[in-house]
């Protein structure tokens, strides 16, 4: 009686599941409809909160400098990430899940490279602007503070922008990216499939 099994053999041995075309259109429709909300809530917030930091600046009438300079950076900041972010728009709306061809695999490989581009250069440039935007705000009301409240609020502000940088940031970025990769590789696998 001989116990050498070998697994390794018996494993290749096994029927590989084919992707299903229909749950890959269920998962890219539901996709597409997860960014429709995303664009729109994230043109609706930084909209609305560069709105009422210019509010803050119209009613408070800052006296330094830099407190106008902070304003300026929070506000362009948002702005930049919005016009950059809003050109994804185009390249959602041109998926067209009746058509699973070569063109729109290309489509989702330009989407998620514009992703890549978002998620490091402009989301970087955003975070940057914004901190140093929100100093130099801060740096005229710290100014009438005790020394120690000063600084007490500037590491809550620090401590808040590097909890988002290290915690939030990577887990949104990881996500969005498994999301697109996942149905990208079904799609190829589709793609093979069908040239075989």
């Amino acid at each position: 009686m001989e116990n050498s099994i070998d697994l390794k053999a018996l494993w290749n041995k096994q029927p590989v599941p084919q992707p299903d075309k229909e749950a890959l259109l269920k998962k890219l429709d539901k996709l597409k409809a997860q960014k429709r909300r995303g664009f729109i809530i994230a043109n609706v917030s930084l909209i609305a909160t560069s709105a009422f930091i210019g509010w803050i600046w119209f009613y408070y009438q800052p006296q330094y400098i830099t407190t106008k300079v902070g304003i300026v950076l929070a506000i362009l900041a948002m702005l930049i990430y919005l016009v950059v972010y809003n050109k994804l728009i185009p390249l959602y709306n041109t998926l067209n899940a009746g058509q699973l061809n070569r063109a729109f695999l290309d489509n989702l490989l330009q989407i998620r490279q514009r992703e890549q581009f978002m998620q490091t250069t402009i989301t970087n440039l955003y975070f940057v602007m914004l901190s140093l935007g929100m100093g130099l705000y801060m740096y005229e009301y710290t100014s009438r503070m005790e020394f120690t409240w000063a600084i007490v609020a500037y590491a809550v502000t620090a401590g808040w922008v590097a909890f988002n940088w290290f915690y939030f940031r990577p887990r949104h970025i990881n996500k969005n990216r498994q999301k697109l990769d996942g149905i990208i590789q079904q799609l190829q696998e589709i793609k093979n499939q069908l040239e075989e």
